[in-house]
């Protein structure tokens, strides 16, 4: 019977173990997963022709509804949400980001806005020099895969 307590003992603790262990391996792989892949909106400040990449500084797209944060920041709807939005930018912090080979380049189709226009990269580019944004940039490995133009009204 002691050894029975023993052994019921050792498998508690082996199963509890193997639960922890599990877990721990779980949300090691989600943050990994969470790290590579990610979408921002952001202004192209330049484009770095040698190195190709892209200047960027991360921005926050604030409507109407958005209440809490309105609030939170102090804004006035009146005043800083005239149109019904504002492009808000905290830090003005900027960061260069390198263009993967065959990044997508996406912008506002002037015929159908709600269909975008798949540009090739030089196309963009020159499109850059008058639009600066914003552009949905998607990064996986910290690198730029996809940019698409985000739709003012």
């Amino acid at each position: 019977m002691n050894l029975f307590i023993k052994s019921g003992w050792s498998m508690v603790i082996l199963v509890m173990g193997s639960i922890i262990l599990l877990g721990a391996c779980s949300e090691e792989e989600t943050s990994k997963e969470e790290e590579t892949t990610g979408k921002q909106l952001a202004i192209i400040k330049n484009y770095e022709l040698p190195t190709r990449n892209l200047v960027l500084d991360e921005v926050e797209w604030i409507e109407e509804s958005d209440t809490d944060r309105i609030k939170e920041l102090g804004l006035d709807v009146e005043k800083d949400l005239p149109t019904g939005f504002v492009i808000y930018n905290e830090t003005k912090e900027e960061t260069s980001m390198k263009l993967a080979e065959d990044a997508e380049f996406l912008i506002i189709n002037q015929e159908d806005p709600s269909k975008p226009r798949e540009v090739d990269e030089k196309e963009f580019i020159t499109y850059l020099l008058g639009v600066k944004g914003p552009y949905y940039v998607t990064v996986k490995d910290d690198v730029v895969v996809k940019v698409e133009e985000k739709y003012m009204p």
